[in-house]
Parts: structure tokens; C-alpha cells; sequence
């Protein structure tokens, strides 16, 4: 008799912690899915109808289908995939991250609905940052939606909004395998293990591939602190005045790009931080015993 346990899966971001009990079988029997939530829900990305801004027990998300089959959260916002290939989005929506438009009335965020614009997209999985959502299809295309000024979109120069979702056309022919946001940037692994990179790009978080003037660019320290003490900290009323001198100059690759510098290297996994990157090398080693 084929049979297996229950198993879950947990993901933690800013703003809300979620469990999933996936779809599994026991004894030829299929078991229905559920996904649950706790954390800050003060911009509804717990999914849950509540006055309270938070929740300390975790309580199920209501209104979604029994066949949830993969869950992410950005920052305030939650997407969950179900095993038809459909995305249902809530939380946050000021970005248009939910793919309802960013006019839709607040009281809704908090409630899941599916994502439209997909009709031709069954989807394998979800990924999001802040201000966008992404989903890779099971021909390895990758769709976006969402606002980025940072160039999180890939969808070509100065694209900085997508209403519903829109395909990262940079991408076609490749097929992705998994994404990773960071604040400001984006890596994406094919599955021959090629990485893409594209959004802001200082500090080299992602690799060389956009070369930084600072000779033409304002400095100023991209932190509210600064180590070096002979370096005056910004006024608390200057620091939103500086920060806008410097997005004029925000150096910024806005289509998926090819990170050359890997082209010797086989990736296995990829993560992006605030603002830097990890990758996963794999290296094939003979046994010692063998010649």
C-alpha cells in the first residue's frame, strides 16, 4: 500500500510566517491542502478578515482552493500556486503587486484571489520582493507583474510598472528554474544552470556586468550610518532629498543579463540578500580510488 505523511513547509518574511499542508497521499487517498498564517497583517498578508493588525497563533487563509501545492511571501504580500497551475495573490497592493490593478480598494488586499493574465500559463512556482510578484511557468518562462523603479521587472529600459502580468521577453528560450529577489535586484537559474541578473546593480551584487562611474554619481552614504567617522551623517530632514538626488543616478541594468563571470562555474542554487548575492557551485570529483 503507497502511502506517505503529511508534510509541511514553512517560509518566513517580513510581515508574515505561513505553514503549508501539502496535497499527499495516504493509502490512495488524496489529502487537501491548507495554508496557514501569523504575523503582522497590517497590510492583509495573512489572508485573514481581522481588526487586529497581528496575529501570535497561526490561523488558516479562507478562500482558497484544497490543492495549494507551493506558497511565497514579498515583503507584505502572499502568493500561493495550486496544482492546476493557477496563482491566487493578497496583501499588499499599493505596487500593483497583486495583479488586480493598484486602484483596487484596500479593504480587499486581505482577501486571496486569483491572479488573471494567465490563461496560458500553467504555473510551477511564485517568487516576489516587495513590489513585485513572478511566477515561472512549466515551460520555464518567467511572467511579472508589480511597480519597480529598480528595474525588479526586466522588462526592458525605464519599464517600471506592469498592471497584469507580462512576460520577461529577455528570457525567451531560456528556462528557468528558480528565482531570487533582493531589495533593489534579481537573479534568476536556468535549469542548465545559467544565471541571469538584472535591477540595481551597486555594489556589485550582481557581478560586473554594469560598470559604476563614481566620478559622475553623488556621494553619498547608502546607509543611515557610516563607517567611516570622518564622514558627517545627513540631516534626518536631508536624507529624503539626498536619496532622490541619487535615484537619478542609480545604476541599473533593466533586462535579464548573463552573468559571465559563472559561465566556467555549474550553479545548483541561487539567493539574493537586501544587497548581495549567494550561489551554489557544484564540482564533479573523481572517487580517490578511481584513476
Amino acid at each position: 500500500m503507497s502511502r506517505s505523511l503529511l508534510s509541511h513547509g514553512v517560509i518566513l518574511r517580513t510581515g508574515a510566517v505561513f505553514l503549508l499542508a501539502r496535497s499527499n497521499y495516504w493509502g490512495g487517498y488524496r489529502r487537501a491542502a491548507s495554508v496557514w498564517s501569523f504575523g503582522d497583517n497590517s497590510n492583509g498578508a495573512l489572508g485573514i478578515s481581522s481588526p487586529l493588525l497581528g496575529a501570535y497563533e497561526p490561523a488558516r487563509v479562507p478562500d482558497l482552493p484544497a490543492t495549494i501545492t507551493a506558497i511565497t511571501s514579498g515583503h507584505y504580500h502572499s502568493l500561493a500556486v495550486n496544482a492546476d497551475g493557477e496563482v491566487w495573490a493578497w496583501g499588499r497592493n499599493n505596487e500593483g503587486q497583486l495583479g488586480r490593478g493598484a486602484d483596487a480598494p484596500r479593504s480587499t488586499w486581505c482577501k486571496p484571489e486569483r491572479v488573471l493574465g494567465l490563461n496560458n500559463v500553467k504555473v510551477k512556482s511564485a517568487y516576489a520582493s516587495g513590489v513585485v510578484s513572478s511566477v515561472v511557468g512549466d515551460d520555464g518562462s518567467l511572467w511579472v507583474w508589480g511597480s519597480s523603479k529598480r528595474g525588479q521587472l526586466g522588462l526592458g529600459k525605464r519599464v517600471m510598472e506592469a498592471i497584469m502580468p507580462s512576460k520577461v521577453e529577455a528570457l525567451s528560450g531560456q528556462e528557468i528554474s528558480k528565482v531570487s529577489f533582493g531589495w533593489g535586484h534579481v537573479l534568476a537559474l536556468t535549469r542548465d544552470r545559467k544565471l541571469f541578473g538584472w535591477g540595481y546593480a551597486e555594489n556589485g551584487r550582481l557581478g560586473k556586468m554594469v560598470e559604476v562611474s563614481l566620478s559622475s554619481s553623488p556621494q553619498f552614504s547608502n546607509s543611515y550610518g557610516s563607517l567611516d567617522s570622518s564622514v558627517p551623517l545627513l540631516k534626518v530632514e536631508e536624507e529624503p532629498v539626498a536619496k532622490k538626488s541619487m535615484e537619478k543616478f542609480m545604476p541599473i541594468n533593466w533586462e535579464p543579463t548573463l552573468i559571465s563571470e559563472l559561465s566556467s562555474i555549474e550553479v545548483s542554487d541561487v539567493a539574493c540578500g537586501f544587497d548581495h548575492s549567494l550561489i551554489l557551485c557544484c564540482e564533479f570529483r573523481l572517487p580517490n580510488n578511481i584513476s
